[in-house]
């Protein structure tokens, strides 16, 4: 699938198919992608727990709030973990723009995927994670059991502005 096909293709997902699981090659290969990504830091302050127990999958499932996404059958949950410090701001950047790279990666070998940043923050602690550490969002991937759906897009015309902010862009 080529890069432009993979963007078309690239939807939020509800429901994975259960049973499932990623290879060792499909793992590395998706962690190589967000591992790629530009970084304003310069020191990639994130990282990923890779989640694949059925059992935290479920723990984990019931601390989501207001999404009607099914985790627990995804193959994988990759939990985003940024580093709290004076580059907060960037180390969260940092982390979605690996993450939406590893979003693109799994939508190019037809995973699905969704992102969830709206849980409870006892995921942190259920995960281990120290005061220093921060859970940012999850990424369920997995074949999937829907359509998948892209929200509602605003128009190229109501997005592009020429020079200032007053001032529409026009194409020609």
């Amino acid at each position: 699938m080529d890069f432009f096909e993979t963007i078309i293709k690239n939807k939020r997902y509800n429901s994975f198919q259960s049973g499932e699981s990623l290879t060792q090659d499909q793992l590395k290969q998706l962690l190589a992608c967000a591992q790629l990504a530009p970084s304003l830091s310069k020191i990639q302050n994130f990282a990923y727990i890779i989640i694949t127990d059925p059992n935290l999958k479920s723990i984990i499932a019931e601390k989501i709030e207001k999404t009607d996404t099914d985790v627990t059958n995804a193959a994988v949950i990759f939990a985003i973990v940024v580093v709290q410090d004076e580059n907060d701001d960037k180390n969260i950047v940092d982390a979605i723009i690996a993450s939406n790279q590893l979003m693109l990666a799994a939508t190019a070998i037809n995973l699905g995927t969704d992102l969830i940043v709206d849980f409870d923050d006892s995921i942190d602690e259920i995960l281990g994670l120290n005061n220093e550490l921060s859970i940012i969002g999850l990424v369920p991937i997995g074949t999937t059991m829907d359509k998948g759906y892209q929200g509602l897009k605003r128009s190229i015309s109501d997005l592009a502005f020429h020079n200032t902010i007053n001032s529409k862009f026009e194409f020609v």
